[in-house]
């Protein structure tokens, strides 16, 4: 058995361990729910500029758009939403496993896959790990996931749409972790370019009183409405990327400070026990000397 006082050091470094992931708990909760009233304004957002795209796509005039051209060509570009730091569950290792395994799907065994699939990472984690694995990413974010800002968006949505634009790539996915009734679902794999009409189909149409005509063209309004789709979708998918992350770091350390709370519990039955142990030893003591 333990002497006393070993056990009170174990019980006293417990107690500042507690006090650390409660903290972390607090904060991660508080950081969560201050997100989810902008994610609520910008779906609202999305909704609507998706809603006036849906019914420009049923327009003739779009049919040879290049933002519907499905190249034959399959280079891809993968936007992978992690996060900056670890001690949140296993919100990194799913969304990074998830993006592994649909690279490696899409590309097969493929040796000379590396020159059609371009990796943009957000978050350090991210980096790190297909670091790990071999693969340099082409461009690193870091500190986005921590301040999941509209101008932050509009820049990697303004990077995506210039790689697409010039043709250095033909589809462009992003993989990032939703944000569903208080808790981070699992992650998801969604295409943002090309577009297609299929990805519209639980997006309501837009009330129409009268025919609406598009001023100068549908083609114009379209391709001023694509920018702002892609900067709402990316924006809306670093704001779920966060309060998931959040949530799942709330949920870890509210397990890990039970823990805590269990193995203080113990330690102090044992610290009563050594105490007692450590008594009766002294009685037997002074009792056996008083009779010698």
């Amino acid at each position: 058995m333990q002497k006393a006082n070993e056990i009170r050091h174990h019980i006293g470094t417990v107690e500042e361990t507690r006090k650390i992931t409660n903290a972390m708990q607090l904060v991660a909760t508080a950081r969560a729910k201050k997100v989810i009233p902008k994610m609520e304004y910008n779906a609202r957002f999305l909704q609507q500029v998706q809603s006036v795209m849906k019914d420009l796509l049923l327009s003739p005039h779009l049919e040879k758009h290049p933002y519907l051209h499905w190249s034959s060509h399959q280079r891809r570009t993968y936007i992978v939403v992690s996060g900056d730091k670890g001690m949140a569950g296993c919100y990194n290792s799913a969304v990074l496993g998830m993006a592994w395994n649909e690279i490696k799907k899409s590309v097969g065994q493929r040796a000379d896959w590396r020159k059609d699939i371009h990796l943009i990472t957000v978050g350090l984690m991210g980096e790190g790990y297909f670091r790990a694995r071999g693969i340099v990413p082409d461009e690193q974010l870091g500190g986005v996931t921590q301040d999941p800002s509209l101008f932050n968006a509009r820049q990697l949505a303004l990077d995506v749409q210039e790689r697409y634009d010039n043709k250095r790539t033909d589809q462009v996915f992003i993989i990032y972790t939703p944000y569903r009734n208080g808790a981070a679902a699992a992650p998801v794999v969604h295409r943002i370019l090309p577009i297609r009409i299929s990805d519209f189909l639980d997006v309501d149409s837009t009330e129409r009183a009268h025919t609406i005509e598009y001023h100068p063209n549908e083609v114009q309004v379209f391709n001023e409405l694509v920018p702002q789709f892609l900067v709402g979708y990316i924006f809306g998918a670093l704001m779920h990327s966060y309060a998931s992350e959040h949530t799942s770091r709330m949920t870890a350390m509210q397990s890990a400070t039970r823990n805590a709370d269990e193995m203080l519990e113990k330690l102090r039955l044992q610290h009563n026990l050594a105490r007692q142990a450590a008594v009766t030893q002294e009685i037997a003591e002074i009792s056996s000397s008083m009779f010698v």
